[in-house]
This record gives structure tokens, sequence and C-alpha cells, in this order.
């Protein structure tokens, strides 16, 4: 690897961490040299420079009067020998900031110089997902009153809404545009925020109301990867908004069908070196999205024990390492008695660390049922739908985990509630939920009628479903489900699908009554909706 490529991914991996969140001066000061220094400019960075290009200050900044650089070059030096200390200290690669000087040096570690004891920070380091900025109409260009209220309840709700779900992180602050300079979105989203993703968000009036329309980008390959529109009526309820804003988050950022989510799992599994603080989660995607097998179980497992040995009070990792142990026990033949007492250790500190995480109290509350405490298990379920009403992964989960356990009512009312799938024609959610319905749900949704039930191999395939379920095959199940869903014309396939479609799924299910309020009151406000195409 070229010198100018590893000192960009070695940037790209400083601005990532877990010590430089919500550090923007910070952020932007170590950007700002770098990207000079190899632009050939480095012996002509200046306090004055730095002061205008890096940290916003105005035009008429004295140096010689504020310290505000040298201060900030402090902290940056500061910063840079703790990375190294902690995140970074395998790195093979270091970016140096000298005192005195703001031009930064390059330095490459030799193998013999890397410490044979690993050495491990007092300071709390978490396991993180992806960020994602969230981009808005300028409401001061929006003159009318009713479109520019619209905007602001945008701003405030939607980044609230997707802040319920812990794996993903908002960049809220916005990046000023002088007037008539164009700003490249994607370019500021990374460079000012470091977020890996940015979802465009704009409004626009029609005779009708207004029309909603969504774009997500991956900002270091600038690729669009999905993108919708949804009408709402000039007078909607808050409660609409909140509708539109929990689908948008299943189909982007949930775990497990979100298009965001599996994305960036990917792109870093093609990475050699995956950031530390991202491998549980990246894991744990890859087993959801791309392979419910041994070889990905084993992956997640292994990049759980990592963090929850090194890291003891990492709150992610506990919480997904508790989730491994549910998957643990539904595909395992034998579940052992080591697991069960693991599972139960791993359901307890995870809840203890994230009291207000709903998949928190959702796999303590399996965990329950799996000790027979069925009442406490309830009571678990309904604190998660509080906590978060519109986490559909959670929902998911406890389903699919009651079903594994044989609690098939509950089971079979919380799919109901969460999938938004007419189960009519047969029953598919009744006799296949397992593992492979949490993951995609391919097999449910072709099933819908009569042509697809056929292509996937009609009452054949289901009656040999049933079969597994009914014998705790849960990998008999799988492997069934995937062979029949590998066998679906391409025309019939969930990815040739328009992004539209799921839009139109929840406004033709949203009158079926719901078992909660929180869910009743999401429905009722899907009803409101009207696909664009």
């Amino acid at each position: 690897m070229e010198e100018k490529e590893w000192i960009q991914k070695e940037l790209s991996q400083i601005l990532a961490s877990r010590l430089l969140e919500n550090k923007k001066q910070a952020c932007n000061f170590l950007t700002y040299i770098i990207e000079e220094t190899l632009a050939g400019r480095g012996e002509k960075i200046t306090q004055y420079g730095i002061a205008l290009e890096a940290l916003g200050k105005p035009a008429d900044f004295c140096p010689t009067d504020s310290p505000a650089v040298r201060v900030e070059a402090g902290r940056v030096r500061k910063l840079l020998e703790e990375y190294y200390a902690s995140e970074g200290r395998h790195s093979k690669y270091r970016i140096i900031l000298p005192s005195g000087s703001y031009q930064p040096n390059f330095e490459r570690i030799q193998p013999s110089a890397l410490p044979a004891v690993q050495y491990f920070a007092p300071k709390s380091i978490q396991s993180l997902g992806p960020k994602v900025h969230i981009s808005y109409p300028d409401t001061e260009l929006i003159r009318d009153d009713a479109l520019r209220g619209l905007v602001y309840n945008l701003r405030s709700l939607l980044p609230m809404t997707l802040g319920n779900f812990r794996e993903t992180r908002i960049a809220l602050a916005r990046v000023s545009q002088p007037k008539g300079h164009k700003v490249d979105e994607l370019e500021a989203a990374w460079r000012h925020h470091q977020a890996e993703f940015l979802l465009q968000c704009t409004a626009e009036g029609v005779d009708t109301g207004f029309v909603l329309k969504f774009v997500l980008f991956h900002t270091l390959t600038r690729e669009q990867l999905w993108s919708d529109n949804v009408q709402v009526p000039l007078h909607y309820a808050q409660a609409t908004l909140e509708a539109v804003f929990s689908q948008l988050i299943l189909e982007t950022f949930s775990l497990h069908r979100g298009v965001a989510m599996a994305y960036w799992s990917r792109y870093w599994k093609t990475h050699a070196d995956i950031p530390c603080h991202y491998r549980v989660l990246v894991e744990h995607i890859a087993f959801l999205q791309d392979e419910a097998g041994d070889t990905n179980l084993q992956a997640f497992l292994d990049a759980c024990q990592d963090r929850t040995q090194r890291y003891h009070d990492d709150a992610l990792a506990h919480l997904h390492y508790a989730v491994w142990c549910l998957y643990a026990y539904m595909l395992r033949a034998e579940p052992t008695a080591a697991l069960e007492i693991q599972w139960h250790r791993l359901a307890l500190r995870a809840l203890e660390l994230n009291p207000g995480n709903a998949l928190a109290h959702s796999i303590f509350a399996l965990e329950c049922f799996h000790r027979g405490d069925h009442e406490m298990g309830k009571l678990e379920i309904e604190t998660a739908r509080q906590v978060n009403p519109f986490d559909r992964t959670g929902g998911h989960l406890l389903a699919v985990g009651l079903c594994a356990l044989r609690h098939w009512e509950l089971a079979f009312t919380l799919l109901r509630d969460v999938a938004g799938l007419d189960s009519r024609y047969p029953d598919p959610l009744r006799a296949v939920p397992c593992l492979f319905y949490f993951r995609q749900g391919e097999f449910a949704k072709a099933a819908r009628s009569s042509v697809q039930f056929a292509a996937l191999g009609g009452w054949e395939t289901f009656g040999t479903l049933v079969s597994h379920c009914r014998a705790d095959d849960c990998k008999g199940c799988i492997q069934t489900l995937s062979q029949a869903v590998d066998k679906l014309p391409a025309n019939l396939s969930r990815n040739t699908l328009p992004a539209s479609d799921f839009w139109e799924n929840i406004q033709q299910n949203a009158p079926k009554p719901a078992t909660s309020s929180a869910l009743m009151t999401t429905a009722t406000a899907t009803d409101t909706l009207t696909a664009s195409e």
C-alpha cells in the first residue's frame, strides 16, 4: 500500500474510534492538517489557516489574541497518544503531532516494536455501530408555513425515533453552507461528522398534502443504497410521522433486514482489519442477514468473547453476546448446561448495562421464559415494547425465541403484530416461525399468493417445514426454506421488488387489530399513508 493510502486509512480508523466520538473540533483539526500535508502544503500550515478552515473561526480571527488553535493542538496531541495506548495499540502505522508543530509526522511501526503483552486502558471502550448523518431542507428557504412546520417535525421526530435504536449513532449538527457555494453533502457528512451514512430527507407540497422523500447513501463509497417516498395528508397527526419513521428504520437500520446495516457489515467484512469496536455488530449482522450457519455463528461468538473479556462494561457487546446464546440454543441439537448458565449470566449483565434498551429487555424476557419464570418474562416483554414501541427487530426476536421455547400462542400473537402479513394463505407464520423468518421472512412473504406458494414447492415443501418445526429441527427448517427461496424465479425475488412495496404492505395490513396500545397507535397511523410509485 502506498504511503498516502495507509495514512488515509489510519486517519479513517482514528476518526471512527470511540475516543474521538462527538469531538468535532478535534476531528476537523486532525483531518485538515493531514489533508494539507498529503497535498504537499504541510510546511504552510498556519494557526490562521487552521482557525478558518478547520475550527470555523471568523475571518477577523487573530492568533495572537486567542489561544484556540494552540489549545486544540494540545488536545489533539493528547488524544492521539491515548488512541495509540488503547484502541490503536496494534496499529502498524501511527500519526504523530510533534510538540510545537502543526505538521503531523507519520511513522511505520516495525513488528518487533509492537508490545508483546497487550495493554488494556482502564477507560471503558464500547462496541459501536455505524453513524448516520441526517440532512433536511433549509427551513429559511421554505415560504409555505405548513411545509416548514412539517420539516421542523422531521428534524425533531426522526432523530428521536432513530435514537431509540442503540446500534446506530446520529450526527445531528448541520454543516454550515456559505451562500452561493454548493456543499458536497457526502464529503461533508464524513469529513465533519465521520458519518458512514447520509440519510437525505426532503419534503414538498402536493394537492393532497405532502410527499416525503428519503434517500440513503454510504458516504465512503458514495453508493446510493435505498430510496423511497410516501404521501402524508395536509392535516397529519404526529402518530402518522412516527409510523413512517418506524417503517423507514425497519427497512434501513434494523438488524435483521436493514439495508444500511447489511451493507455496513459486508463493507467491513471485505477489509482485512475490522475496527475492533465494530466487530461484534459486524459479525452479528453477517450471521442474521447473510448466512445463519455454524461458521458465522462461531465468528459472532469469537467477536463477543473478545470484547467482553477485554472490556467488562462494554454494554453492546454483552447484550449481543446474550442474543448469541439464544441463537446457539436454537441451532444446537443438545444445548448444554454451560450454555444455559452463560445465557442467564449474560442476560442479567446485558440488562444491567442497558436498562433503557428494548433489545436488552427482550433477551432477558426470553431467558426468563427459558427458566420457567413466565410472569417475569411477560412483564419484560411489555417493558421492551414500552421502551421502544417501534422496535420490530425486538418483536421478531421475541416471537422467534418464544417459538423455540415452545410458547406458541404468545409467539404467534407477537409475530402477527410485528410482521404486518396476512397469513391466511396458507399460514406460514404458524407453521415456520424459525430463525430464517427472523432473518428475512422471504418464504412467509412469497407464500401469500397461490402462484408464489406453488413456486416455493407448494404443500410438499410446506409439509416438510411443518415436520421440521414440530421436531424442533431448526437446522433442517432453515435448509428447506433456503432451498425453496433460492428456487424462486427472479421476478418473484425480494431483491427485485420496488422500494415502495413496503409502504403498500403496511397500508394493506394496517387495519388488523394489534394486542398492545402502542402497536394499535402505529397501525392506525400507517393506515393514513399513501404509497407513491
